[in-house]
């Protein structure tokens, strides 16, 4: 894990990526191209909870159609992100998993879950309390 605080320069890890002469683009905005288009999280989501076919997609992205899931799916396998495996059995079988790049985009979510319970708890949680995640895995509601 990166440490965000500071380096041996007093200089923010963001300042010192930003100030990079090899940077081409922004890293944050190009991690977020991704994962910032509609229901792309919620597919990851659901890979990260275990659900890898479509049917699953679709009963646990409310709002989601058809044809989106499929236009995503097809993205992010094109992106590397996932990758699509037909199983040989009758009927046939299409499930989804997360290549290694897919993967790192687990402590992305994490953190942004995590800055959601704590900052957000009114949007997030029905008595509107913060709550970290060791408070949930401890057991600590």
């Amino acid at each position: 894990m990166i440490d965000t605080t500071k380096n041996n320069n007093s200089c923010s890890i963001i300042e010192t990526v930003y100030n990079m002469p090899k940077l081409k683009s922004c890293p944050i905005e190009a991690a977020f191209r991704i994962i910032g288009k509609r229901w792309t999280v919620l597919i990851i989501r659901e890979i990260l909870r275990g659900n890898r076919q479509f049917n699953r997609f679709m009963e646990n992205i409310q709002g989601i159609s058809p044809k989106v899931l499929t236009e995503r799916l097809r993205e992010l396998e094109q992106l590397g992100i996932i990758r699509r495996r037909i199983m040989s059995e009758y009927p046939l079988r299409v499930e989804y998993s997360l290549t290694d790049m897919g993967k790192g985009f687990e402590p992305v979510l994490l953190s942004a879950a995590s800055f959601s319970m704590m900052y957000m708890p009114r949007t997030v949680f029905k008595d509107g309390k913060p709550r970290t995640p060791e408070q949930l895995l401890s057991g600590q509601l």
